[in-house]
């Protein structure tokens, strides 16, 4: 008998644990990083409004990513992408240059982004990352006669200057310091070789130089060594050079400029964590026995802090006409979203009867997604898809709670998502993890904002943070057509999926 009351007793648990698992699903959803796997329902009958807005220019400094060519897209036109920078003041200005200096170099040296691959041979190779277009272009490089604080006078330098894409550097380029014809950027890893004490290359049993470094493909491009001797060298020792205040007032930075010479363009994202200008010279030195030795020196312009692209836009005809006829109260059929100064998509969630309805619902938000879809047909030409888009806050310019939420922590922003992905059937679509914000609007009365739909190149860990919002797509080109939901083909309107359980 004491046997059976103990199985009794244990079917009795049982059961209540059983039946407790069950009712678990109600409150998971935090942690949900893929495709939700909820008992319950699913909701996708809400009125998602979808319309162009164009985006006149950009935040344009501190990001290490810069932009420098021309970018001709058959679909939403072309972008010529040119370059301010300020130079770092190098310690080697802090004392004479020395006696009889002869320059030997001046070069403008910027890595490219890339990676390595290993060929047929077993050899290491290099490939270039974001560079577009097959045309060579022209490069010339100017002096800049306009001074680019990094700190804001009109807060009494307590904050960062911000600088926009469409500042007009032009009244202040200065004179030519050096320009390149034809250029092509090349996938080639970029050496250096070793020096003698006089300046001459070292050279091996072969007379081959000998390799110093080997390092990853870079723009570089030779400057005029005339203009260095008048703007540096002639004035070594002269406050305008040792002092670094008075140096940032006399050589105020260079600008960068790219110029179309075909039909095709070339368009290069550059890494300038590590651009400069790097200077060779020899200078005569006189020993203590009265021989005259030649010393061999080098120092480096770092190219520092404010970097500012600036952008001029020629959109194309369809582009510019769905920008002009944008319909902010019904919606558009397709909308464009194009990276630097070009286009955003806005969007809207819920109408006010409909967010009255929702709010008066005693629903659980398990997971709610909104898909947005490429129209294919008309992106078909474009000359790069954007893998990853990021939805914002729109009203005021702030990410989502969603994207810096702990789900996303060392997961690639899996819950977020936001990349371009293919269904069974061959239809491309962005799909964006928005729970907690939909929770927040339906559940605990936050304001409906509007969100905004820009270009992203990626995801950083910076962006786990909450930083301050800046423009996503700064240095970043591509664009796509997306189906509005004004669109005839009803398959591929924008839709928001609200996985929901009712209340016991």
């Amino acid at each position: 008998m004491l046997n059976r009351n103990k199985s009794l007793i244990v079917l009795f648990i049982t059961i209540l644990l059983s039946t407790s698992c069950k009712k678990e699903f109600t409150t998971i959803g935090n942690n949900m990083i893929d495709t939700p796997h909820f008992e319950g329902h699913l909701f996708e009958g809400s009125k998602v409004k979808t319309y162009d807005k164009a985006v006149s220019s950009v935040f344009s400094t501190n990001n290490p990513i810069k932009s420098l060519g021309i970018y001709k897209d058959d679909v939403f036109g072309n972008l010529e992408a040119d370059l301010a920078c300020t130079l770092k003041h190098p310690t080697a200005l802090n004392s004479d240059l020395g006696d009889n200096t002869t320059i030997l170099d001046v070069k403008l040296i910027i890595p490219y982004f890339s990676h390595t691959y290993t060929d047929v041979n077993g050899d290491e190779q290099y490939k270039l990352d974001s560079i577009y277009g097959t045309d060579p272009i022209d490069i010339q490089i100017n002096e800049l006669n306009y001074l680019l604080p990094s700190l804001d006078p009109n807060d009494n330098l307590q904050t960062h200057r911000s600088y926009y894409s469409d500042f007009d550097f032009t009244p202040f380029i200065g004179a030519l310091m050096g320009e390149e014809s034809n250029f092509v950027p090349s996938d080639e890893a970029y050496i250096t070789y070793k020096r003698e004490k006089d300046g001459t290359f070292e050279l091996d049993d072969n007379g081959d130089k000998v390799e110093d470094e080997k390092l990853s493909p870079r723009m570089v491009i030779d400057l005029d060594t005339t203009f260095f001797r008048q703007k540096i060298f002639d004035h070594s020792g002269e406050s305008t050079l040792t002092n670094e205040e008075e140096f940032k007032d006399y050589f105020r930075g260079i600008f960068i400029n790219a110029i179309d010479i075909n039909n095709n363009g070339r368009f290069m994202m550059l890494n300038f964590n590590e651009a400069k200008i790097q200077v060779g010279y020899t200078y005569e030195k006189t020993e203590d026995n009265g021989d005259i030795t030649t010393i061999y020196k080098s120092f480096d312009f770092k190219l520092s802090t404010p970097v500012v692209n600036t952008y001029t836009n020629t959109p194309s005809l369809d582009m510019q006409t769905a920008l002009n006829n944008s319909d902010m109260i019904n919606g558009d059929a397709d909308v464009y979203v194009k990276g630097d100064a070009g286009a955003e998509t806005v969007i809207e969630l819920f109408d006010e009867q409909e967010l009255r309805d929702f709010r008066l619902r005693d629903w659980m938000i398990n997971q709610a997604e909104l898909y947005v879809y490429v129209d294919e047909n008309a992106s078909q030409n474009v000359l790069s898809e954007p893998q990853q888009l990021l939805l914002y806050n729109y009203d005021d310019k702030q990410h989502l709670v969603d994207l810096v939420a702990p789900e996303n922590d060392n997961n690639g922003f899996a819950a977020y998502k936001g990349v371009l992905q293919e269904d069974e059937a061959g239809n491309k679509y962005y799909k964006f993890g928005i729970t907690r914000h939909i929770r927040n609007v339906l559940k605990k009365d936050s304001t409906n904002v509007k969100l905004g739909l820009r270009v992203r190149m990626g995801m950083p860990a910076s962006l786990k943070y909450g930083d301050t919002f800046r423009d996503p797509d700064a240095y970043d080109p591509k664009g796509i057509i997306l189906y509005g939901n004004q669109t005839t083909v009803a398959d591929k309107k924008p839709v928001l999926k609200i996985y929901y359980s009712d209340p016991e």
